[in-house]
């Protein structure tokens, strides 16, 4: 490691300080979500379930997130996917507080699973990772729910982030995934776990096919949103 860190050493993807992936300067401007809230309305919501007059029939149930997308954060998970700094995703992980996967131990229930969303194959292959399985990964280390793989993006979709109009993103990921049959989520309640939500239009899509193949609940999980 010390070697590695002589040739290859980190530096901060935010403002470029050498160190760290994330230096403790940039750390102090992430912003930790103070309050939870519906996924549809944006107004408060206990653990951010959905709210009664919210809901919608293959919507979601509740959503949660961790830090708000500001400058810092959106250069770091940039740089993560585009630089292929996969490391770098594990350091950001770290600075989760335990108060926020508790949240997440609140819906514990046998029948509960952490579905990240996927890649398509082509994309995956070049970065080398699906961040949203890696974040999946880490959070089932700390709770009882297992991972599943119940969805196949067959859509190689433009990235979601150059479109700006919820039209152009909606249109954009529309049809991107199917559900895997072998995965069976018929009576299931899922946990959708991606590393960004804006927009929303990639979870209610994704949430809508798993809807569709039997699952009985979706949440969303994200380490930040817009």
């Amino acid at each position: 490691m010390v070697f590695k860190d002589i040739f290859f050493p980190k530096i901060c993807l935010s403002c470029g300080f050498l160190g760290s992936y994330l230096c403790l300067s940039c750390q102090r401007k992430l912003i930790k979500v103070s309050h939870d809230t519906c996924f549809y309305c944006r107004r408060r919501s206990f653990t951010g379930l959905t709210h009664p007059g919210c809901k919608r029939r293959l919507g979601v149930e509740g959503f949660l997130s961790v830090f708000h997308y500001n400058d810092v954060l959106k250069r770091s998970i940039k740089n993560i996917k585009y630089r292929l700094v996969k490391e770098a995703l594990f350091e950001l992980l770290t600075l989760i507080p335990p108060s926020f996967i508790s949240k997440l131990a609140f819906f514990k229930n046998d029948k509960l699973y952490l579905q990240p969303i996927p890649l398509h194959n082509r994309r995956e292959k070049e970065r080398g990772f699906n961040q949203a399985e890696l974040i999946a990964q880490f959070l089932s280390q700390y709770l009882p729910f297992p991972l599943i793989d119940g969805l196949i993006r067959t859509k190689d979709t433009a990235s979601q982030s150059k479109l700006d109009a919820r039209k152009e993103r909606l249109a954009n990921i529309r049809g991107a995934f199917v559900s895997r049959e072998s995965a069976k989520v018929g009576g299931r309640q899922i946990i959708l776990i991606d590393d960004v939500v804006t927009s929303g239009a990639t979870v209610s899509q994704a949430a809508k096919v798993l809807k569709r193949s039997g699952a009985t609940e979706v949440y969303v999980f994200t380490l930040a949103k817009g």
